[in-house]
């Protein structure tokens, strides 16, 4: 069962949220610093993680794998664009709202849950999805924020994360390794994604007040979209469609990619808000919420998958 380990997990990793959040609250940290500990995490942590899950031999097992997982991620962010767009046009949703919807935090939380449950050497199905990821949340989330923007192939190859899988995957079609001692600085670096990543929710959330989340009356309907509609709908269609059976373990490699799909809201989402002028603080909003309620909703989830995907 995936679920104990599940809990567990997004438990070790909230209480790491509530110690930041109390390290600002007392005042050894402030809410700016969140800025400075993105930008490693951006730049240096994650792409060590998902070039590290890159140091591995190619098998015909992990090229249908990482096949699959593309093709999962590209199935589910189509399907979320689509539900995107419903909850546009029936409730008038904002930019932000819209794109917190389509895109998951796949890569800073779910890294550090894969590579605890599975193992390290399962990240590499995860740097799969996260390129699909970027590449769709650079075009076409750029176009929700920028009507006037078009396609920039240089800021999606540019994207630290895109670079790292890049590398990785010349390395693991070639077959070439790093020496020890910078292969394990990589491994050692890449492992702080989900602690680092938790820190700058915990920082965000305690630098915010009250007032923050209740003077956004939508943000609960955001969750109920994102969390609960566009997830079960992942859930249920990961289970029925039989696609675990098209490659070998392929009921962990779906699993993988689930997880990815019912993540919470993206932190890239707050990154283009400020970029393009859209409403920052309410990104950030979204984001730690959907992150609170995924400590309920993930394990819900998975329990559910496992429940129809039994015998």
């Amino acid at each position: 069962m995936i679920v104990i380990p599940l809990i567990n997990k997004i438990a070790e990793l909230f209480l790491i949220v509530l110690s930041a959040a109390v390290l600002v609250r007392t005042g050894v940290l402030k809410s700016d610093d969140s800025k400075i500990i993105s930008r490693l995490s951006l730049y240096l942590v994650t792409p060590c993680a998902i070039f590290g899950s890159f140091q591995n031999e190619m098998t015909p097992e992990i090229r249908e794998g990482l096949l699959l997982t593309v093709g999962m991620a590209v199935t589910f962010q189509a399907i979320f664009i689509v539900i995107g767009k419903i909850y546009q046009k029936v409730w008038h949703a904002s930019e932000v709202e819209r794109a917190s919807i389509i895109f998951t935090n796949a890569g800073n939380l779910i890294i550090p849950i894969v590579s605890y449950i599975f193992g390290s050497e399962w990240v590499v199905y995860i740097s799969s999805y996260i390129a699909t990821f970027n590449i769709l949340c650079w075009t076409y989330g750029v176009t929700l924020f920028d009507k006037n923007s078009g396609i920039n192939v240089r800021r999606i190859i540019a994207n630290p994360n895109i670079i790292a899988v890049l590398a990785g995957i010349v390395g693991l079609f070639t077959g070439l390794h790093l020496p020890e001692p910078v292969a394990i600085a990589i491994q050692d670096v890449g492992g702080m994604v989900g602690p680092i990543s938790m820190m700058i929710t915990g920082i965000v959330v305690g630098g915010m007040t009250i007032s923050d989340f209740t003077s956004h009356k939508r943000v609960l309907q955001v969750i109920l979209v994102r969390m609960v509609i566009c997830s079960g709908i992942a859930v249920v269609l990961a289970a029925v469609s039989g696609v675990s059976g098209l490659v070998a373990n392929g009921h962990q490699i779906v699993m993988i990619s689930l997880l990815s799909a019912i993540a919470p809201s993206a932190s890239n989402i707050n990154q283009l808000a400020i970029v393009y002028n859209h409403d920052a603080r309410y990104a950030s909003v979204i984001n730690v919420t959907t992150t609170l309620s995924c400590i309920v909703t993930m394990p819900f989830w998975m329990y559910v998958f496992e429940l129809l995907t039994r015998g």
